[in-house]
């Protein structure tokens, strides 16, 4: 539930510095990056075969809203009823990695576990499904054990088992109460776990007749695995290679990265092996805008969220036009149009005229009201680093 700012005509604040996934149901300015994930979701579920897709973007262009964005978009498309179910499940590549085991815990971690005990029962219960539930509890007898508990448990008892599936390093003890032999530690266990959890999901979907099924697991910040020591980096990229090899239909993995992009096919810390399965793909990338590709970029985002009955007020309210074009011009001078600049600087100006509208002391916001209030914040260089 958000708050509605009337005085804006506005259904809720526009300026959100940190991506949030709700918000994320649009792409302002971007049409051919609209088009792009519209393309790739079109082509994940009129086939079967697995995928790796590369998304490579400057800091703070806008990469984790386009991610936040496709995941959406994924979910709208499942919704129909002709479409195969799309399961997104969004990973942060972790900062410190000790191996694959903690790559795959923020997996785990992303996991809807209403979509995952329900397609659990959907096995359990359907008679065609047998011989896939057999399979299950030969191969990982122990994963069949958590989801039993995660579908009919006590609550104490579905805490310890989420944690197994998330790889927590609790006693033995706790784990063998509630049946399950083993922790979750090394890299081949976490794999065929990733694995299994992929066929149960397609088999699930087969079971409700849908006519398809991916799950498509997105790793953000993948640039991170290149400070990792060769041998972390060789494991987590072996590993990869091995999930992907053992789900010929049905996974696809999206390796999202920051940094300018770079001459060559692919990045240099993708090992052969798992470069060799990506092949030939479109690469999406996304570059910082241009000052008018910036206007329209604030326009659209302010569009967005306009209140029903307000279209008579300017489609750049509250700001002037010439304020929009102002503030886009002193972000400018500091460096790159980059969404995430150009949101905090148009947050910042809003942010102080906020209250003075909604007395009624000022009407919109002014070229030199944004110059002047721009000018009470440090342009501070902040080294961003890995954040996309």
């Amino acid at each position: 539930m958000h708050r509605i700012y009337e005085h804006l005509s506005l259904v809720r604040w526009p300026f959100p510095v940190v991506p949030q996934q709700d918000f994320c149901t649009f792409i302002a300015d971007r049409k051919q990056l609209r088009a792009d994930v519209e393309e790739l979701l079109v082509h994940l579920s009129r086939r079967d075969t697995s995928s790796i897709h590369l998304f490579w973007a400057w800091f703070g262009a806008g990469k984790t809203h386009t991610l936040f964005y496709l995941m959406n978009q994924a979910v709208t498309r499942s919704g129909s009823g002709s479409a195969g179910a799309l399961h997104c499940v969004y990973t942060e590549f972790p900062k410190a990695p000790r191996g694959f085991v903690d790559l795959y815990h923020t997996f785990a971690g992303g996991l809807d576990p209403d979509v995952l005990i329900n397609s659990y029962l959907e096995i359990y219960t359907a008679p065609g499904a047998r011989g896939f539930h057999r399979r299950l509890m030969q191969e990982s007898p122990d994963l069949d054990a958590a989801l039993q508990v995660l579908a009919t448990g006590k609550q104490a008892d579905y805490s310890t088992a989420m944690r197994w599936l998330r790889a927590v390093n609790l006693p033995a003890s706790e784990y063998r109460a509630i049946g399950i032999s083993n922790k979750l530690t090394s890299l081949e266990d976490a794999g065929n776990v990733l694995a299994n959890l992929q066929r149960l999901y397609c088999m699930a979907a087969e079971c409700q007749h849908k006519p398809g099924c991916r799950l498509i697991w997105i790793v953000d910040e993948y640039q991170r695995i290149e400070r990792l020591s060769k041998r972390v980096r060789e494991e987590i990229n072996t590993a990869l290679h091995s999930i992907f090899n053992s789900c010929p239909t049905g996974l696809s993995i999206l390796l999202s990265f920051s940094g300018k992009p770079q001459a060559g096919p692919t990045p240099p810390w993708l090992t052969p092996e798992l470069a060799s399965r990506i092949g030939r793909t479109k690469v999406m990338v996304l570059p910082p805008l241009q000052p008018q590709e910036a206007l329209v970029f604030v326009r659209e985002i302010l569009c967005q969220f306009r209140m029903p009955g307000k279209s008579k007020v300017s489609e750049y309210f509250p700001f002037s036009k010439e304020a929009c074009e102002t503030i886009i011009k002193e972000v400018n001078k500091t460096g790159e149009l980059k969404p995430r600049e150009i949101m905090s600087a148009f947050n910042a100006v809003l942010q102080e005229a906020d209250p003075m509208i909604e007395a009624g002391r000022i009407t919109e916001i002014s070229a030199a009201f944004a110059q002047e209030s721009l000018s009470h914040y440090a342009d501070v260089d902040v080294a961003y680093g890995d954040e996309g």
